[in-house]
């Protein structure tokens, strides 16, 4: 793979992070119907966001680093 494939591949992974990060609310909306995981949905919901925005900066800081 070459640096311009990493760069756009990374790319291509924040691109579809920005989209499930923006509508993140309604994947969660059916668990947090659910009385069964009453509780734990914004939990959940809060660590499933927490891990993409870290994944997103990641990959960020990758892309800064393969551009310079």
């Amino acid at each position: 793979m070459t640096k311009d494939d990493a760069i756009k591949k990374l790319e291509i992974s924040n691109n579809g992070i920005t989209r499930i990060l923006e509508n993140v609310d309604n994947h969660f909306q059916e668990i947090r119907t659910d009385p069964r995981l009453e509780g734990l949905a914004i939990d959940l919901e809060n660590l499933f966001h927490s891990y993409l925005k870290t994944w997103q900066t990641t990959n960020t800081e990758i892309l800064k680093s393969l551009k310079e």
